[in-house]
């Protein structure tokens, strides 16, 4: 199961959204963004609780209006994770 690091905020700014880790140390006015896309944004928002990839697919697939296959969705949805975990945007929780 995944949930989203409590130290990690998401903005939009100028209709892109980014996450923030809010314990980077900046530098002047400068910090790190990891930007990310509205299906990003809508799994991130999902993340706010604890869920499996798997959890996280189905309700994508249920709001996607496209007849998208299932295992594409899985695979886009773990990939994503995968890359939030590395940055530590994301935990890995029991």
């Amino acid at each position: 199961m995944y949930v989203s690091n409590e130290k990690v905020v998401a903005r939009e700014i100028h209709g892109s959204y980014f996450l923030i880790d809010i314990t980077d140390n900046y530098s002047g006015d400068r910090c790190a963004l990891y930007e990310i896309n509205e299906t990003g944004m809508f799994l991130w928002k999902n993340l706010s609780t604890k869920k499996t990839v798997d959890e996280l697919a189905e309700l994508l697939k249920a709001a996607i209006v496209d007849d998208i296959d299932y295992p594409i969705i899985f695979s886009d949805v773990m990939d994503f994770v995968c890359t939030l975990v590395e940055k530590k945007f994301i935990l890995e929780v029991n």
